[in-house]
């Protein structure tokens, strides 16, 4: 299993802007391999990051 922690800005209600916000999770796709490989480990990041917000902005993704 790979780590990965996503840094994201969430939009909330009002206009309000979460900034910096970051979840981390584990999935079984190592992004390093090949681009089929980077894009599963990019949906389960929207995935992770629709959990939390709605409407969002993905600034980075770092593998740990």
């Amino acid at each position: 299993m790979y780590t990965y922690t996503v840094t994201f800005n969430g939009y909330g209600a009002n206009r309000v802007i979460y900034r910096d916000q970051q979840v981390t999770f584990q999935c079984r796709h190592n992004w390093s391999l090949n681009t089929d490989e980077a894009a599963n480990v990019m949906y389960v990041a929207h995935e992770e990051v629709k959990k939390h917000f709605s409407r969002y902005k993905i600034i980075g993704i770092e593998a740990r």
